[in-house]
């Protein structure tokens, strides 16, 4: 299995024992492979060394070439990114102090950061998908233990939090892998379903959203509708407790 080395010493590039070593098909795009290079070097994922991180990622785009690599060319619009940011932190910036310095890096950062939680998000999925080979399905008459529905009880959530929850109710659907393709069903229709349930109740809860609770359709359309719904914060997220079912609610400042 072909490998390639890294160096981690760009003053150096010839020193190949210096390098970090790795197989070429561990990555599966060129944002994995920056995250790599970034925890490899050992620098903060805010504070990128963009000199450094490019050499060595230029490195790699050279090898690729080589051995005809299927995804190179969205490994060669990184490429470029990365030498844009480069040359933006080489030129000279007149700052004052009433103005925000504008990093060159922010927006990559930002597309790091999100990939590193989506990374972990599929992990997370795939963990549970593998622990649902031993679960024992829930009877529908069973009944529920009765959890107090104190208002004191119900904590705010945060955006991973949600995700954790997602990836719960994603296990709890039937593990055949069938989508139905005409099913209709819509992000926009979901963020319009969560308008209409705050103005008739003022709050309500995941499940109210869901038609269909055995779609897997339904589930992740109702889930990133409420996930923009955060992102907007046109809506705040509670929960009672671990994997319990979300509330909905309008922030308190909300118009």
């Amino acid at each position: 299995m072909e490998e390639i080395t890294i160096n981690e010493a760009p003053e150096h590039p010839e020193n190949e024992h210096s390098g970090a070593r790795f197989r070429l098909e561990e990555f599966e795009g060129p944002l994995d492979l920056l995250l790599f290079l970034i925890k490899r070097n050992e620098v903060n994922i805010y504070d990128i060394p963009i000199s450094q991180i490019t050499e060595q990622y230029l490195q790699y785009i050279a090898y690729s070439v080589k051995i005809d690599l299927e995804n190179i060319t969205e490994f060669y619009l990184l490429a470029s990114t990365l030498l844009y940011i480069k040359s933006r932190m080489l030129l000279p910036q007149e700052i004052t102090l009433d103005d925000e310095f504008d990093d060159p890096r922010r927006e990559l950062v930002d597309q790091l950061i999100e990939y590193q939680k989506y990374k972990k998000l599929t992990d997370l999925i795939q963990v549970k998908e593998n622990e649902t080979e031993w679960m024992l399905e829930r009877k529908k008459k069973q009944i529920a233990l009765p959890f107090p529905d104190s208002d004191d009880l119900w904590d705010e959530l945060e955006v991973w939090d949600l995700l954790k929850t997602f990836s719960t109710l994603l296990s709890g659907l039937s593990s055949e892998r069938i989508i139905d393709l005409y099913e209709e069903v819509s992000i926009n229709e979901k963020i319009a379903l969560i308008d209409e349930l705050l103005d008739d109740r003022g709050e309500f809860t995941f499940t109210d959203l869901l038609i269909n609770t055995n779609s897997v359709m339904e589930v992740v359309c109702a889930f990133l509708a409420i996930l923009e719904s955060v992102k907007v914060k046109r809506v705040k997220i509670y929960q009672n407790r671990l994997f319990g079912d979300i509330r909905i609610r309008r922030p308190a400042d909300a118009a």
